[in-house]
């Protein structure tokens, strides 16, 4: 037996040409002089700055005065003069030929977030609420605007030093009119959604964010970077967004990252520095993506000749070769992939990553059909029985056919708050809202709510079965069935079958009543030969149920570990798959004996997959996969991995793995 690579996510293809170690955790800001060797790094949270030569690769000096985190670095007057914001209230002004202090800016009252500048004007934000406009000839404050309802995080001013840009945590971007001292308009803002707490001693006034931008115009969150380019602004949240100022219009969205921390501009590219790493996206979608592994980007910089720069939280100063804009690298996702699910006929695969991206995949030569870009993170996603992806995310489902074209299914009385869907049929799929009954949705548009006492929709899968719908649910203590008696935060787990004719309600069975966090009860069902269902009942015990009225045929105690779905073999025997702290486990149930046995041990794995009718374990470790005979245990071939696997799913004969870069590989296990 053999594992025969067939297709492969590339590597990242930027590699540092440069890095150089700096205080470790402590980097916050970095700036790079036009002479394009000349960076300057806040590096330590005691307000120090060190200069570095990035053609000697070194620090060769330090710059003292501030008494706290300096948070925002600006260039000013075509790079004479350095601005440095600091926790301290305090704007030092350097001048970069003999690096001594010029001035030093003050009126803030609480800490200063963010500071930038064109020629000898700059404009600072703070989180006393306020943006100042700074003459820096006559180091005066010209203006002070309290616009912003929260604190003002960061700031821009355009290339011709018109236009300044502010974004607060009230998920506001505002524009001014420099020359004119003034509010010029509102890019996009949101109904007030933040509340002032009152003084309560130690936490002093504390601003809450109550809601999500829900226009449909701007961010959903706050904005964490905004910066501008030639002729438009960028703004960033979990993804970047590009605003033609003409007309306050956005050009472009570019896919989702998670938190983006940083944006640089330089030319056509756009640079995002996050959790996972760069990603430089050009007119027509993302180019690259690259430093995945070197930790969370803390601030970045283009050099004159298009090489970036960036500041990494594990202390490290890193320098990228120049991108051509050819480099365009669509064949992986941009953080760890979370989750794979495969079709029925075992040709199609999707992959889900940490921060919401699904890619469609050809498992034959493992190449990327389409890419979904979600607004959320979906849940699971599911094929139906043509091999058309469905990607759940809050508001809307997402279809995507084998040729990658796509269409949206859109909740027909507004919003849905989906937080699983299952496949009925080849036509219809069912829908399970946070707090509403499922729905029953048919992909011709039609929408049918389901009638009784639900509980709240969990991210759990729903299991379809003769005309039934088991839903797993948490149920309030408002639920007719718990009577107002307390229970934990999520509620308490149950199963819910629904009559997918009528849409009414049949059984509901539930867990324990408790404050406590309780095992994950309900969290998968399975279907058996005999028209029973296996699920996983309170305090981790398999039970086997009759569907139609919800009645215990039989309970078997497991262990008290993770417990993935059970696998029925053709003599009716059970097989599932147990993690604990240092082993993974199959057991084996026969059903007509009530006997539980461990049937294999293997070390403690990332994923397991049985795959009876090849007499197949599929075993996912940290950088390994394996095969073994399900019969004997013994192993049969192994293929090292590039990176930390994350997932592992069977497509037929082919094991399809994630990876914590963002890969996705798929392995033919040929028999002997």
């Amino acid at each position: 037996m053999a594992l025969i690579r067939i297709g492969t996510a590339p590597a990242p293809r930027l590699t540092e040409t440069f890095t150089l170690p700096l205080p470790d955790g402590g980097l916050h800001s970095v700036v790079v002089l036009p002479d394009g060797d000349t960076c300057v790094v806040s590096a330590e949270n005691d307000g120090t700055l060190y200069l570095v030569s990035l053609a000697e690769g070194r620090a060769f000096d330090r710059l003292v005065g501030h008494v706290g985190p300096v948070n925002s670095l600006a260039l000013a007057d075509a790079g004479r003069l350095l601005l440095s914001a600091s926790d301290d209230e305090f704007i030092r002004v350097w001048d970069t030929r003999t690096w001594q202090t010029v001035t030093v800016l003050a009126g803030h009252s609480e800490y200063i977030r963010s500071v930038a500048a064109q020629g000898m004007v700059a404009v600072s934000g703070g989180e006393d609420r306020t943006v100042r406009v700074w003459d820096l000839g006559s180091a005066t404050c010209m203006a002070v605007f309290d616009d912003h309802v929260s604190s003002v995080d960061h700031v821009a001013v355009s290339p011709d030093g018109a236009i300044a840009a502010s974004a607060g945590r009230d998920n506001q971007v505002l524009l001014w009119d420099l020359d004119g001292l003034r509010l010029s308009r509102e890019l996009y803002g949101t109904p007030q959604f933040i509340r002032e707490m009152p003084n309560t001693g130690w936490m002093g006034d504390t601003w809450i964010l109550c809601g999500r931008n829900d226009t449909g115009r701007g961010h959903e969150e706050a904005p964490t970077a905004l910066l501008f380019g030639d002729s438009c602004l960028y703004t960033a949240a979990g993804e970047v967004i590009r605003w033609d100022l003409a007309d306050d219009s956005e050009v472009a969205r570019f896919p989702r990252q998670g938190f983006i921390n940083t944006l640089g501009v330089y030319g056509e590219f756009v640079a995002a520095g996050s959790l996972h790493g760069i990603r430089v996206c050009g007119k027509d979608g993302v180019l690259a993506t690259f430093g995945v592994e070197t930790g969370r980007v803390v601030d970045l910089a283009y050099l004159p000749d298009g090489q970036l720069v960036t500041a990494h939280e594990r202390g490290s100063l890193k320098l990228w070769p120049v991108l051509r804009g050819d480099e365009q690298d669509g064949g992986r996702h941009h953080s760890n992939v979370t989750d794979i699910v495969t079709s029925d006929d075992g040709s199609l695969a999707a992959s889900l990553s940490l921060t919401g991206e699904v890619l469609l995949w050809d498992v034959a030569s493992g190449a990327v059909i389409a890419v979904v870009d979600s607004s959320d993170v979906p849940c699971q996603p599911v094929f139906l029985p043509d091999g058309t992806l469905v990607v759940a995310e809050r508001a809307k489902l997402h279809l995507v056919s084998r040729d990658g074209s796509q269409r949206i299914l859109l909740p027909a009385g507004g919003e849905a708050n989906i937080v699983s869907v299952a496949v009925v049929d080849d036509r219809s799929l069912l829908v399970v809202p946070y707090s509403a009954p499922p729905q029953l949705w048919s992909l011709d548009g039609s929408q049918r709510a389901f009638v009784g006492a639900s509980g709240n929709g969990v991210r759990f899968p729903s299991l379809i079965v003769d005309g039934l719908a088991l839903v797993p649910s948490a149920l309030p203590s408002e639920h007719p069935l718990i009577g107002g008696l307390s229970v934990n935060v999520t509620g308490v787990p149950a199963l819910q079958c629904w009559d997918l004719a009528s849409g009414e309600l049949r059984w509901t069975r539930h867990g324990r009543i408790t404050t406590e966090l309780v095992w994950a009860t309900y969290c998968w069902t399975v279907r058996l030969a005999d028209g029973a269902v296996a699920t996983l009942g309170d305090d981790t015990s398999l039970m086997l149920l009759d569907a139609v009225t919800g009645d215990t045929h039989q309970e078997f105690l497991l262990p008290k570990g993770y417990s993935h779905p059970c696998v029925e073999l053709v003599d009716g025997t059970l097989l599932f798959v147990d993690h604990d702290e240092f082993v993974s486990t199959v057991w084996g149930i026969d059903p007509d004996e009530d006997v539980l046995l461990p049937r294999l041990q293997f070390p403690r794995s990332r994923a397991l997959c049985l795959v009876p009718d090849r007499n197949l374990v599929v075993r996912l470790g940290e950088q390994h996969l394996y095969a073994h005979r399900l019969s004997s245990g013994r192993g049969v071939c192994e293929v090292r991995l590039p990176a930390d696997a994350t997932c592992l799913a069977m497509a037929g004969d082919v094991a399809v793995v994630g990876d914590r870069d963002g890969g996705v590989h798929f392995f033919r296990v040929e028999l002997d």
